[in-house]
């Protein structure tokens, strides 16, 4: 079973404002979990925004237990701050215990290490990427590779290895999808029951839907899109953002029933939407869905997957659900 949890859903930057506190401010961090066949927790998170910090106290709170496996990968959608700037944070990162293999996309010709050893270095930060003590792995990913995660966690290619806990694949866009050098989108599969997750955003889709997206997402149970702008927005004459590498929620809901997706979930909120507004695109979009279901994302989310359909929806923080 595939269990997903949302760790940050804003874009661009991160919000402190008691309007937005229901669906939460912290910046794009996902957690993709399984339990390996010694009854381990493995985590595979995509993306390091803030909301990677209380992910990373969650597991750093259980490294000298089996309940969180101290071996994972991380996967970088592309390297703007909102998708990095929890790394500096991330309490494994301070452990001897810990192996994170690291990968992304080769920006300006640095893989994703060499970005985020910049991000360390004096004097904007006081630890320097060296400096840390978990034991590093970087590699760079490209279009249509595929690659299986071990029960370990690691990522190894699919010859290799019998009994994955996921498959994952990858795709990369260019400009103007997403400003500049593009980003990655990632199609995880469960090869236990077959359930399959689409990561797709920081993207500008296109009038009629976006091709490849439709195609690379074909028949997935669940995707996770881009919904930074609403229409109006995006059709403004006076704050035009069209070219700035996002979607609209209409576009999202093309892109999903193109491919013919069960589930889509809403992310990547814009910073400035607070949670009337977000209740209100919900409101207006639940209709005439036909047989999508649209789940907006909120931090602290959890929704288990068995076969392609939810087994369990809650919230990991207390006190709160959506």
């Amino acid at each position: 079973m595939m269990t997903i949890n949302f760790h940050g859903v804003r874009g661009s930057h991160p919000t402190a404002d008691v309007a937005m506190a229901a669906y939460g401010g912290n910046t794009s961090c996902v957690e993709v979990v399984k339990v390996n066949g010694q009854g381990i927790k493995v985590p595979l998170i995509i993306d390091a925004g803030s909301g990677l910090i209380k992910l990373g106290y969650a597991i750093g709170s259980k490294l000298l237990t089996n309940e969180y496996s101290k071996t994972f990968t991380m996967l970088f959608t592309h390297l703007h701050p909102d998708h990095t700037e929890g790394f500096n944070f991330f309490v494994p990162n301070f452990s001897p215990f810990c192996k994170i293999c690291i990968l992304g996309m080769e920006t300006l010709r640095e893989n994703v290490g060499a970005v985020l050893k910049g991000k360390m270095m004096p004097p904007t930060f006081p630890i320097e990427y060296k400096d840390l003590k978990s034991l590093r792995r970087h590699g760079v990913l490209s279009d249509g590779q595929r690659f299986h995660i071990s029960q370990e966690g690691l990522p190894v290619s699919i010859a290799k290895e019998p009994d994955p806990l996921f498959e994952v694949q990858v795709m990369q866009a260019y400009a103007p999808s997403h400003p500049q050098q593009g980003a990655l989108y990632y199609k995880i599969r469960d090869p236990e029951d077959n359930t399959t997750l689409a990561c797709i955003w920081d993207i500008e889709s296109h009038i009629g839907g976006d091709v490849r997206v439709i195609s690379f997402a074909a028949d997935a149970d669940v995707m996770i899109h881009d919904t930074q702008y609403t229409e109006e927005e995006y059709a403004s004459p006076t704050q035009p953002v069209q070219g700035f590498g996002h979607s609209t929620y209409a576009m999202a809901i093309e892109n999903a029933k193109k491919a013919r997706v069960k589930y889509l979930i809403p992310f990547h909120y814009n910073p400035r939407h607070n949670d009337t507004l977000l209740d209100s695109m919900k409101t207006k979009y639940a209709e005439n869905l036909r047989d999508l279901t649209m789940l907006m994302s909120y931090e602290g989310l959890s929704i288990t997957f068995k076969e392609g359909d939810i087994l369990h929806q809650d919230s990991f923080l207390s006190g709160f659900s959506k």
